[in-house]
């Protein structure tokens, strides 16, 4: 099984520690890849970054926690609030909450709630394994249009960027396609022809790669010279695919 990596936004640094705690003792398979104490921090590293679970206090600096989830465009994790409050219940119905957990935190009451994350965690890795064998591989992409669709040749794209709700792919020859879609749609069957997310908003033919430039995250330059940057929290499984 795959690590969980988890955004936590939470501006008290005790309770941070405590969380953190339970991951170490009792949920190793967690990985905190931030904290972001305001919504404004969480905002601007998921708009680069992908997180499976949020951990999300209500009360923040410049706001309620349920503001981030109502300013996401798309979704692809899932919400835990942690909170002092009882009152914001329904609010987290409301907003798809998968479970909603009183400070203080104990491990029963965290336990109860990973044991509904993993269920649908789990039960996503399982159905994604099984796509290669039983979806046939073919080597051209549809893209939706207003009146249908049109397919491209997946060996001719360079390079796939989400753009809000849309997507627009770059293919070799300079055209540049846009679609009523974002991103996330495509990234599973992109990855079975060696395309690599290496940033939240970008997917790459690994095959039009010439170049990688080093940094916190670094930026990779393409056979249309187009650069595109490496999310610091991608950058090494990036590595990994592009020396093995």
């Amino acid at each position: 099984m795959r690590e969980v990596k988890v955004l936590i936004v939470e501006d008290d640094p005790f309770f941070c520690t405590v969380l953190k705690d339970l991951f170490n003792i009792h949920f190793p398979y967690i990985r905190v890849c931030y904290v972001a104490e305001s919504i404004q921090q969480a905002r601007l590293f998921l708009r680069e970054n992908d997180v499976d679970l949020v951990f999300l206090d209500i009360e923040l600096p410049d706001g309620k926690g349920f503001d981030l989830l109502a300013s996401m465009e798309e979704m692809h994790f899932e919400v835990i609030i942690t909170t002092s409050h009882s009152n914001y219940a329904i609010d987290a119905i409301r907003h798809s909450a998968l479970d909603y957990l009183l400070k203080p935190v104990a491990y029963p009451e965290m336990e109860g709630a990973m044991a509904k994350f993993m269920k649908k965690f789990q039960a996503v890795s399982r159905d994604l394994q099984k796509l290669p064998e039983e979806m046939p591989v073919f080597k051209k992409l549809p893209l939706p249009t207003s009146d249908g669709f049109v397919f491209v040749n997946i060996d001719e794209i360079i390079h796939a960027e989400s753009d809000r709700a849309y997507s627009v792919f770059t293919m070799k020859g300079g055209s540049k396609i846009m679609v009523s879609k974002p991103l996330g749609a495509f990234e599973t069957r992109l990855l079975k022809h060696n395309f690599f997310r290496v940033h939240k908003s970008h997917l790459i033919n690994l095959h039009e790669v010439t170049r990688y430039v080093r940094g916190e995250g670094g930026y990779v330059v393409l056979s249309n010279d187009e650069t595109v940057p490496v999310s610091r929290i991608r950058k090494d499984d990036f590595l990994k695919i592009i020396t093995r």
